[in-house]
């Protein structure tokens, strides 16, 4: 059936149901608008540790017990953070839907943070971060986000750095909980094999009584707005590091998800990166196999987003790959009729592909609501994108991708 929708209901959040018949299972996906943007830069990280530690300790039940009652229920439980939204989901049997769902509640309305359980997650917190640097990709990824987006809270890793992570405290974590994980900034979204009445009286039993504290999503994005990045032209940085091989990544600031060119840019991204029939792979891998990996991605940010190029190569070649970049992004305004449709289709595919489970399909809905396009726009998008023209690309291409303005980093 089509998803019914309850936005700005009287509990103050955003609630989309979803109903799939004799499928047997049910996915919820819980989204808290903010995720590391919220964050101050000294206090970088201490979202994704909130996040984490959600399933380690409620009111009601120790972590072991949240682990042996879902998994006696067929119930997985899990969190996460990204830069624009941290999110909790759950995929269970239908029959078991409602148990589960005290199971899940309690893990979002009521942590404890408990000191011991808070330890441990900062270790393994900590453990990530220093293994980051054994990964050239995540090294250099990290210098060009800090390069592009330096006057954003963009700029820092979801996960924070080893300095800012060691010293949070579960009485931050605390506050920041209250702070953020409210219904004005919660979209709740439950597909599946279950009626909409049903889902409606879970949702109002245990999500009612949400008190609202501290900023709201509203306040925060006008925060946000008053940030300004500004970037000298020719933006570039060369680092030296411990590897073999050299990394570069080229890009410019682009449009946020927002707008409308969301969807012609995604369409240059496929025309650009999109598999093994794109241009990247055919110029840096298959003509002269300059590179051991290479691509092009345009990242779906609300804020604003960025258009990268990026690859793998030897240190002797890293001025070559450099040059042929700025050559393609040339070229872009250059696009055959064949080229646009062969992009869209892989586009259309991948996306389709990506909603083959009831998992996908539900946080999708809610994904694009929290992104500020609404649920809807899970149908609308592949439409945009069959609109798109070559003029709408030669006109995008112009507006964003001046040579003379591209932000390099470069790992030696």
């Amino acid at each position: 059936t089509e998803p019914r929708f309850g936005k700005k209901w009287k509990y103050g959040f955003s609630f989309i149901h979803s109903e799939k018949n004799k499928i047997g299972l049910i996915s919820v996906n819980l989204f808290i608008k903010g995720g590391s943007v919220i964050e101050t830069d000294n206090e970088a990280g201490i979202t994704n540790l909130t996040v984490q530690l959600l399933t380690k300790g409620t009111a009601n039940r120790t972590s072991e017990k949240i682990a042996i009652e879902s998994e006696s229920l067929g119930a997985t439980i899990s969190a996460g953070c990204s830069n624009d939204f941290s999110e909790v989901s759950m995929i269970v049997p239908s029959a078991n839907f409602i148990s589960a769902f005290d199971i899940f509640a309690d893990v979002v309305n009521n942590p404890t943070f408990p000191e011991k359980e808070f330890a441990k997650e900062k270790t393994r917190t900590i453990a990530a971060i220093k293994s980051k640097s054994d990964r050239i990709f995540d090294v250099a990824y990290d210098y060009f986000n800090e390069l592009i987006f330096k006057n954003h809270p963009y700029h820092k890793p979801v996960e924070g750095y080893k300095t800012t992570v060691f010293p949070l405290t579960t009485s931050q974590i605390s506050d920041n909980y209250r702070k953020h994980f409210n219904t004005t900034n919660m979209v709740l979204c439950v597909t599946g094999d279950v009626d909409f009445e049903t889902t409606k009286k879970l949702v109002e039993k245990y999500f009612s009584n949400i008190k609202i504290i501290g900023t709201t999503e509203k306040t925060k994005q006008q925060q946000l707005k008053q940030l300004k990045i500004e970037l000298p032209k020719q933006s570039k940085k060369i680092y030296t590091g411990k590897f073999q091989q050299s990394y570069i990544f080229s890009g410019f600031l682009a449009p946020d998800i927002n707008q409308k060119e969301y969807a012609t840019l995604k369409v240059i991204n496929a025309v650009l990166g999109g598999g093994m029939g794109s241009r990247l792979f055919d110029v840096l891998r298959e003509k002269s196999g300059l590179v051991y990996e290479g691509d092009s991605f345009y990242l779906s940010r609300k804020e604003i987003s960025a258009f990268v190029l990026y690859a793998g190569t030897s240190k002797e070649n890293v001025g070559t790959v450099e040059q042929i970049f700025i050559d393609e992004i040339k070229k872009l305004t250059e696009i055959s009729d064949d080229e646009l449709k062969n992009a869209k289709e892989y586009l259309k595919g991948t996306y389709l592909l990506d909603h083959r489970t009831i998992q996908r399909q539900s946080w999708y809905l809610g994904w694009w609501e929290t992104m500020g396009r609404g649920y809807e726009y899970d149908q609308k998008y592949l439409k945009d994108i069959d609109a798109v023209s070559i003029s709408d690309i030669k006109t995008a291409c112009k507006k964003y991708f001046n040579p003379k303005e591209i932000t390099t980093v470069i790992l030696k």
